[in-house]
């Protein structure tokens, strides 16, 4: 085994171990001639410009030394997938019958068919089942045709359900399916800093040592692998917080079938002498030892099991290259997910490497200086593959070895406002190591230290400190949770009942409210004290304050038990059609991506998220009565144009017609909702579908439909809540400047919630299940920066100020409602009065009102 030491100054242990994703069939399939098949990437069909693009059921394709034939349409690696069968190994022709031919033929048996599929058959296009008949589809679920039928399994009603192969639920995601995260992956690493490393092999950043374990001709061979073994557990011993890195082509060589081809290994044998010549056989349990497998997979876990045996203060993670698909062409998420994202999660899955008690910390993705670089394009879709994979098996990645003369542009930029190492971060990666130094790496990394991107907060947890100095209000406040959670977060159901909200809770609000007082954003705070007065006048105005507060949440939001918003235009309201697609863009006629572009210079607003025409997105949320339009979407045309949807290039709208004949009670959530299938929409759904009939326009780019307990709208809004509180995107070379008169304030140094970059993902404002107050933060966010700092400078409301009008209501006794309809006009019509001079009449005002009452009595007030 061979070690090599990489400059870095020493910190915590990172280790890595080398696996590629090439598929190498089983040793014993028989050999034929290839000759005459095309080899991959030269596709047999082509597209309208000519060019090869995708192989069509039945064709035969070669790759990497073996011969696979197209199930049906696909533009996947060949053998990379399911979308293609094994024929043979390409090479001299043998007869597979031949008596002296040691080797048997088999037909592969595809391994996610599993126990309870093991006896059915794959679905293939144009095969024809006929009544009774069981087949698997293309996600692994089996189906029993009804009648005889052609069509996928699963796709009309001339199929029933039968089992989920793996034992899912009937109607969830697979197990093995496009991850479809709530909440980022945690990019903490022991030893590694709470900011985005950046380095190159003379900079500062955590030590790591690269280890050469054995490779697969050598495995079968007892002495080597013990002698293998022995020099693994004497670096893992020896590792103390020094790195190891662990490189192999073993697991390159076995994507596709698993490991089956390698066939026995004496692992235990192996292991168990290799801890009695170290003299280790203490370090590790016998009961873990006989727990492994003699095969691959048992090899690979024995990896696992040393490292955090014998290294136990050290991180250690497997390594994946970033392999030729990246150069491919790529619509979005789906098709990246299919060509290379699937087969990697799908291996690491089988092996258990990120499972139990053994399991890796982080995976290292690495790039090839000996291909060729990639382009910006190129470099998204092999970070949309590092973030699949990692959300996937939930452990965070680093890039390591990464080509400097090759990515060095791409990540670095030439300014700060040109890095990509944001998306970097939001990719689930925690570092990027360069392979070799320059000097202008080396200014990149200088000039990147001055403003580095925050991985998390570093700071106290909101729920760890009191809210307030009155403790007899902290009590109140407390113990307020059951009759808020189900007296006063109500929603309205479709038939006219009120019951407790499933998104909205009250200890949730707390926790929100608490960052928001004592931490606040940027030296703004959520008022609640005033310092002058005494313990009990206090406690009236932050009781005031919350409930002038709620008493817009529960109008905009809660009474719809809302996070996203909902798709409400109709042709009365001004649309084109009744419920849009492009509801998700705009509303009433908005353009919420234009939001905050100047009138004049037509720059964004140097706040602004930056345009995204790759988001896909679904909201969460949605309207619940009968047939009520599902989600709201955003997607980019070019998924939408693959699936065969768009109607001269464009989108359509969704009916409450029709009769859903079966009421789903789970949905496919790793699918987007226009992928999921008629009546599969979303959870109850009775009626309605989604029609592409080419009768709205498009959807690309348009995620910036409302969020948040106070509906977040538009890039400007995101944008700023994004810098402020979140994973800041703001150019930092324009801190301090004025743009269109905006003088753009630095990001917090440690922002409350820098794990979220709300630009990149803003449904995770109502997604995130680890910050379940992010949607209050959102809403809470508005009201500092929009209620109580309201000015209206040399208009007709000058002399209208929040905090003093607070005061005079509590002041006055609690009575009338010029302080909650004041508050109502700012929030739904932009001025502190129930009728605006410009936009007219606050909406629902007697609700509000309502609202304002019932928080004061439930927190033991009177309002007159």
């Amino acid at each position: 085994m061979k070690s090599t030491l990489i400059g870095f100054k020493p910190s915590k242990t990172f280790i890595a171990v080398s696996l590629a994703t090439s598929a190498v069939i089983s040793s014993n399939a028989f050999a034929a001639s290839c000759d005459g098949i095309n080899t991959y990437p030269s596709f047999p069909q082509v597209d309208w410009q000519g060019n090869p693009s995708h192989a069509n059921a039945g064709d035969l394709m070669q790759h990497e030394g073996s011969a696979y034939k197209a199930k049906w349409y696909t533009n996947s690696i060949p053998g990379s997938d399911g979308s293609w069968g094994f024929e043979h190994v390409c090479g001299n022709e043998t007869d597979p019958t031949d008596p002296t031919d040691p080797t048997t033929p088999t037909e592969p048996t595809d391994p996610k068919l599993g126990v309870l599929c093991k006896d059915y058959t794959l679905w293939a296009p144009g095969s024809v089942a006929k009544a009774g008949d069981i087949l698997v589809n293309d996600e692994y679920i089996a189906y029993t045709a009804k009648w005889e039928t052609s069509s996928r399994p699963g796709s009309d009603d001339t199929w029933n359900w039968t089992v989920n192969c793996d034992g899912t639920e009937q109607g969830t995601a697979p197990l093995l399916s496009l991850p479809n995260a709530k909440d980022p992956v945690s990019l903490k690493m022991p030893g590694w800093p709470s900011d985005f490393v950046v380095a190159s092999p003379t900079s500062t950043a955590p030590a790591h040592l690269t280890v050469d374990l054995i490779n697969s001709a050598d495995l079968t061979d007892v002495t080597k692998l013990t002698n293998d073994f022995v020099a693994a557990i004497t670096q893992a011993a020896q590792a103390g917080t020094t790195s190891i890195m662990l490189q192999s082509d073993v697991l390159d060589n076995i994507t596709l079938d698993k490991g089956l081809s390698l066939g026995a290994i004496s692992v235990k044998q192996a292991l168990t002498d290799a801890l009695a010549t170290t003299n280790k056989s203490s370090s590790i349990d016998v009961a873990d030892i006989d727990a492994l497998t003699d095969d691959a997979m048992g090899w690979a876990q024995a990896q696992n099991l040393i490292m955090t045996a014998l290294a136990p203060n050290a991180t250690f993670g497997w390594s994946l290259s970033i392999g030729d698909f990246a150069f491919d062409s790529h619509s979005g998420k789906r098709s990246v997910w299919n060509a290379a994202s699937k087969a990697t999660a799908d291996l690491l899955d089988t092996l258990s490497l990120y499972k139990g008690a053994s399991k890796a910390d982080f995976i290292a993705f690495t790039k090839s200086s000996s291909s060729a670089s990639l382009t910006s394009d190129q470099w998204h879709n092999a970070l949309e593959f590092v973030k699949q994979v990692t959300d996937f098996v939930q452990a965070p990645a680093i890039l390591s070895s990464v080509p400097s003369a090759q990515a060095t542009a791409y990540f670095m930029g030439n300014t700060l406002g040109e890095s990509n190492i944001r998306k970097a971060a939001h990719s689930n990666l925690f570092a990027i190591l360069f392979d070799t130094d320059s000097a202008d790496l080396t200014n990149k990394i200088t000039r990147y230290q001055s403003s580095p991107v925050p991985l998390y907060y570093v700071g106290t947890p909101a729920n760890v400190t009191s809210l307030t100095s009155i403790a007899s209000l902290n009590s109140d406040l407390t113990n307020a949770e059951t009759v808020m959670d189900s007296e006063v977060f109500l929603y309205e159901t479709p038939n006219s009942t009120w019951v407790p909200s499933t998104i909205y809770k009250w200890a949730d609000f707390l926790t929100g409210l608490n960052s928001m007082h004592n931490v606040g954003v940027a030296g703004e705070k959520f008022w609640l004290i005033d310092s002058t007065a005494d313990d009990a006048t206090n406690a009236l105005y932050a009781k005031v304050a919350i409930a002038a507060f709620l008493s817009q949440s529960m109008q905009e939001t809660i009474r719809f038990d809302a996070c996203d918003e909902n798709n409400w235009s109709e042709v009365k309201y001004g649309a084109a059609v009744d419920y849009p697609m492009t509801a998700s863009c705009g509303q009433l006629g908005q353009k919420y991506a234009d939001y905050g572009t100047h009138p004049v210079s037509g720059n964004d607003h140097p706040y602004s998220c930056p345009r995204d025409d790759k988001m896909e997105q679904t909201a969460t949320t949605h309207a619940k009565w009968y047939g009520a339009p599902a989600p709201i979407f955003v997607a980019p045309d070019a998924v939408l144009a693959e699936q065969g949807l768009l109607v001269n290039g464009k989108v359509g709208r969704w009916t409450n017609a029709g009769h859903c004949n079966t009421v789903p009670t789970a949905i496919d959530t790793s699918k987007q909702v226009y992928e999921r299938g008629e009546c599969k929409q979303y959870v109850g759904q009775k009626a309605g579908n989604f029609i592409w009939d080419g009768s709205d326009e498009s959807v690309q780019g348009c995620g910036w439909w409302g969020r948040g307990v106070i509906q977040t709208t538009g890039r400007q809004n995101f944008g700023t809540l994004n810098h402020f509180v979140g994973r800041s995107h703001v150019d930092p070379d324009t801190i301090g400047t004025t743009i269109d008169g905006t003088t753009v304030a630095p990001a917090p140094e440690s922002p409350l919630y820098a794990d979220l970059d709300l630009c990149s993902n803003p449904g995770l404002v109502c997604s995130s299940e680890e910050h379940k107050e992010i949607k209050w933060i959102a809403g809470l966010f508005f009201w500092v920066n929009s209620v109580q700092a309201y000015s209206n400078e040399g208009g007709p409301y000058a002399d209208w100020n929040y905090h003093a009008e607070l005061k005079k209501y509590v002041d006055g006794g609690l009575q009338g409602t010029a302080f909650v309809d004041a508050v109502s006009g700012i929030v739904n019509r932009g001025c502190p009065d129930d009728h605006c001079p410009v936009s007219g009449e606050v909406h629902a005002i007697e609700e509000r009102r309502a609202n304002f009452k019932l928080v004061l009595q439930k927190l033991g007030l009177n309002p007159l």
